[in-house]
């Protein structure tokens, strides 16, 4: 009997999760919640925070001021605690409609027709996984930043942010995919081996920066 051909690969979309399905930062929002239950915590943080918030001038500082600010935000939490509060936030975002971006849900959805689906994103994977699940979108692969233990509380641990989203999606076996959606440049090296690009609700310098590398970028309003 002759060798049967190998099935053709199922198209791979993947999907950004902060700007793209969610209006704004989720881990951010789990902080903000968190500062405003245990506002002593607040007064430890405002020096990473200012930090932090600077660093979008100086892009390659982003990450590790955002371990930082988390570390300060968790102070004297357990991870358990925090994985619990980080999946009732995800699954709180998916039912809000003022963070829920439904466009992208939309386009998830008519990825999963006739092909397979990741979301890969800096927030925690905890918050990603209740989100979607929350919408039904179990079949939806998550490869995330995670919720690490350490002596005084938890921290963020495998932070899954630029070109460490490329590295991350390498290790869980995902190496090459058709479509990639992000709203941010950070974001650049994994729209690079995408054979379609899209820009989500991007700004103008980042549309502009992305229009010079790949002019056949795709906008997005959404």
């Amino acid at each position: 009997m002759p060798d049967q051909p190998d099935p053709p690969a199922r198209p791979h979309a993947v999907f950004d999760f902060d700007g793209v399905l969610v209006r704004r930062d989720s881990t951010v929002e789990l902080l903000r919640r968190r500062f405003r239950r245990h506002p002593v915590l607040l007064p430890l943080a405002a020096g990473p925070l200012t930090a932090y918030a600077a660093t979008g001038l100086v892009p390659p500082l982003r990450a590790p001021a955002a371990r930082v600010v988390v570390r300060a935000g968790l102070l004297g939490a357990r991870r358990a605690a925090v994985e619990e509060e980080s999946r009732l936030l995800g699954a709180t975002l998916a039912a809000d409609p003022r963070w829920r971006v439904d466009a992208g849900v939309r386009a998830m959805r008519a990825h999963l027709v006739d092909g397979d689906v990741t979301v890969v994103s800096a927030g925690l994977g905890s918050t990603v996984r209740a989100y979607l699940d929350e919408l039904g979108l179990s079949d939806v692969r998550v490869v995330a930043s995670r919720v690490a233990g350490a002596l005084g509380g938890a921290q963020l641990g495998d932070h899954t942010y630029g070109p460490a989203k490329v590295v991350r999606a390498a290790a869980s076996g995902l190496r090459s995919w058709d479509h990639a959606y992000t709203d941010a440049a950070s974001d650049f090296p994994l729209l690079e081996p995408a054979r379609h690009r899209y820009l989500v609700n991007a700004s103008r310098p980042v549309v502009a920066a992305a229009r010079r590398r790949w002019p056949d970028v795709h906008v997005l309003t959404w």
